[in-house]
């Protein structure tokens, strides 16, 4: 890899970075005050999680680590995960998914979960080579309509 990738929580200061990753993942067009103003809300569960090549920002994960009432560990949840195209299979993604893997551990979580489409065939046999493997069967209702 000719460029060392750096990852780290996200700040304040990333959400235009972030905004804009956001914007080529899912598609979600906001302006950066407003995920900067989630940022700092202190009820947030997230901590997203940026990589940077060369001082640029080329991806982000996101960590959901929630309290449990029925269970002495935190819920530990992989929410998100986006390289940039150029910068696939160099070592982004794995960066990204081993800190967010340390960070839940740090937490006392003693499992992680993550959800992806029955279509990510790639994304699939990307788990899977980080060890992840099928658990559960999930389920979702849309409470907005």
């Amino acid at each position: 890899m000719p460029e060392s990738i750096e990852v780290r929580l996200a700040e304040v200061a990333d959400a235009p970075e972030l905004a804009r990753l956001n914007q080529a993942f899912n598609g979600v067009v906001e302006p950066p005050e407003e995920l900067a103003a989630r940022l700092v809300d202190p009820r947030r569960v997230d901590y997203p999680l940026l990589a940077l090549a060369g001082g640029r920002a080329v991806g982000f994960a996101c960590l959901r680590l929630a309290p449990c009432v029925f269970y002495p560990e935190p819920y530990a949840e992989l929410t998100e995960l986006y390289v940039e195209p150029g910068w696939r299979r160099r070592g982004v993604g794995k960066a990204l998914v081993s800190q967010v893997e340390s960070l839940a551990r740090q937490a006392g979580a003693a499992e992680i979960v993550l959800l992806t489409g029955p279509g990510n065939l790639v994304g699939q046999a990307f788990y899977r080579a980080m060890g992840y493997r099928l658990a559960d069967l999930e389920m979702v209702k849309d409470l907005n309509g």
